[in-house]
Order: C-alpha cells, then sequence, then structure tokens
C-alpha cells in the first residue's frame, strides 16, 4: 500500500465532502484515538517481538522457573 497515496485520497474526500456528520465523526475518531505501545516501537524492535510470539505459538519457550534456576547461577534474584 503507497501510504502517501492513500492518505491524499483521504484528504481529498475530506476536502470534497458536504457531509458535516462525516467531518464531526473523523474529528471525534482523531480525538479519541489512542497510539498501539507496537506502533510506537521501531521496526527492528517489531520484528523481535513478532518473532517471540511466533516462537511461543510454537511451543518455544522458557518456564518461570527455569528462569529464576538461570539468573540464580549468575547471583541474580
Amino acid at each position: 500500500m503507497d501510504l502517501q497515496a492513500e492518505k491524499l485520497n483521504i484528504l481529498q474526500t475530506i476536502m470534497d465532502t458536504k457531509d458535516e456528520g462525516l467531518i464531526m465523526d473523523i474529528k471525534a475518531f482523531l480525538s479519541d484515538r489512542k497510539v498501539d505501545w507496537f506502533d510506537e516501537l521501531s521496526a527492528e524492535q517489531q520484528n523481535d517481538v513478532l518473532e517471540g510470539l511466533s516462537e511461543a505459538d510454537c511451543g518455544e519457550t522458557v518456564t518461570h522457573a527455569e528462569v529464576v534456576k538461570l539468573f540464580e547461577k549468575w547471583g541474580l534474584k
């Protein structure tokens, strides 16, 4: 998807409308929209999160108890 082209199409639609309700809906949507923490991550961080989720889906996980034992080996609690 060409994000810039999509934005321009949306702006053109807004500029051409005479529907006050549409403008009010857009305004309400934008003022209520919360930014998702995932969207604030860099592309590399997003890929890391997605990779971790994929590994978890495949059962490639470590239990809390195993992590605690590993940290104890390093003298950490």
